[in-house]
């Protein structure tokens, strides 16, 4: 029979694994949505730089946005006119709470 003085340990290691994989699910969570933030932060530059020169080539600047906004839905697209060149942002929501929001910016001479 053991000793009062000993501690029991029965239980001890399923606590431990009830408290670890929670927050090994929100690590990997949250990893995930990085990534994901960052391949659409990825493809709007891309998509924002074809769209300034295809705006800039003289195409329809609400079609190229709309097409836009279809390719990479999570950002606010719009584009603005200066004297040498055309400019499209994508204003992307910020990736945690705490964060300021994001934009990507191309441009494409006139």
């Amino acid at each position: 029979m053991r000793s009062p003085s000993f501690r029991d340990d029965r239980g001890l290691v399923t606590t431990e694994i009830a408290i670890a994989i929670p927050a090994l699910l929100l690590v990997v969570g949250l990893v995930i949505g990085a990534v994901r933030w960052a391949m659409d932060a990825v493809t709007a530059t891309s998509v924002a730089a074809e769209t300034a020169r295809d705006i800039s080539r003289g195409e329809s600047e609400s079609e190229r946005l709309a097409a836009a906004k279809r390719i990479v839905g999570l950002a606010d697209w719009s584009a603005r006119s200066g004297a040498t060149e055309l400019c499209v942002d994508a204003l992307f929501p910020p990736p945690l709470p705490l964060m300021g929001k994001v934009t990507v910016t191309q441009c494409a001479p006139r």
